[in-house]
């Protein structure tokens, strides 16, 4: 059961004061944990037992408590490569790896068809080995702060050999453990990884018939994965530019307007709302995406938090339609200036234009 949350902490705008600034030089310089999988293979398939090479989380079993375990905190926190299981049992199908350009900067990325190979992901890297539910709603996740046991040996012996004298973090250091969390401190991927996981299905399970207009299914599958493209490399701006990325409707407002802007050209409030399973006046249905967003508030929150959700798609949509010509980060920018609370407000397209920098 999720612990309770505040309502007003949920309300309040976590991308403030970083999304006031006026935006850095885009696109961002890669964060370093690209280049290690960059070098790891080229774009293209591979298989389960690929990744857990890589990742040694994925070799341990989906169980509740495992990354407590004495042998999974060996293997990943310690790194020590004695404790990954030998013969792990792993799923078969298969994955596909990229690493993928955006305005935040690149990101490794690994997709399925295979619906119980993305929930394999998810659990074993995404949740740490923990059997948690997954809504059939949810086909993509941006994993952060992953350790690589991996990078955490290779820096050691980088360090035995000396090649870290120089470097400013570690001044006066002599010892590894003294030096390690120093080095991560001063970069924060340099032993963890950032990685988005996708299962390649339409948008919110939504069938292609049902849409208003209805689309054929190649079309719909095609813009499906332009949604969900850019909405997870919106919550990766938003955590690189902002400083901040939550399970939040706010932060589901803003990647869902960065998608459907890419898909559609224009965000589409009904679409948004209903792949939330959000209607007016009623708590989401059980199996709703919008629960995985608003864990730790009581019903009543849950649906006081809806309604302004409600307000807020439909005011976004009207901004948008104002500004045909709006960049990408900038409206990113202007979402993540402008509360949930505010979005939702009768003054939210002034305020959203007062954001808009000149």
């Amino acid at each position: 059961m999720s612990e309770p949350v505040d309502l007003s902490a949920y309300l309040a705008n976590a991308f403030l004061p970083a999304a006031s600034k006026s935006l850095p030089t885009l696109p961002l310089a890669d964060e370093s944990h690209v280049a290690g999988w960059r070098s790891w293979r080229p774009d293209g398939p591979m298989t389960p037992a690929d990744l857990a090479e890589r990742m040694p989380q994925a070799a341990f079993a989906i169980e509740a408590g495992m990354a407590k375990s004495p042998a999974y905190r060996s293997a990943i926190l310690a790194a020590d490569a004695s404790s990954i299981p030998s013969n792990p049992v792993l799923p078969n199908g298969a994955l596909d790896f990229s690493v993928q350009a955006d305005f935040a900067g690149h990101l490794p990325v690994v997709g399925t068809h295979d619906r119980d190979l993305f929930e394999w992901m998810f659990r074993t890297l995404g949740a740490r080995c923990e059997p948690v539910p997954i809504s059939p709603q949810v086909h993509a996740l941006l994993i952060t702060g992953l350790i690589a046991p991996g990078r955490i040996t290779a820096t050691h012996e980088a360090w035995d050999a000396g090649e870290f004298r120089d470097d400013p973090a570690v001044t006066g250091i002599d010892q590894w453990n003294q030096a390690m969390p120093l080095l991560d401190k001063a970069d924060p991927t340099r032993f963890r990884d950032r990685l988005l996981i996708m299962h390649d299905d339409v948008y919110a399970g939504l069938d292609a018939s049902s849409l208003t207009p209805p689309l054929d299914s190649a079309t719909w599958l095609a813009q499906s994965r332009a949604i969900r493209r850019h909405h997870e490399f919106a919550h990766y701006a938003t955590r690189r530019l902002f400083q901040n990325m939550r399970r939040n409707l706010h932060d589901e407002i803003i990647a869902d307007s960065m998608g459907f802007l890419a898909a559609f050209g224009r965000f589409d409030a009904v679409l948004f709302l209903r792949a939330m399973g959000i209607q007016p006046g009623h708590l989401p249905p059980p199996d709703a995406r919008a629960w995985t967003y608003v864990q730790g508030l009581s019903k009543p929150e849950v649906l006081q938090v809806c309604g302004l959700v409600i307000d807020a798609a439909r005011n976004t949509e009207a901004w948008l339609e104002l500004m045909p010509n709006i960049s990408p980060p900038q409206v990113l920018q202007s979402l993540a200036r402008t509360s949930l609370p505010e979005l939702a407000g009768p003054q939210s397209i002034e305020l959203l234009n007062s954001t808009l920098e000149r």
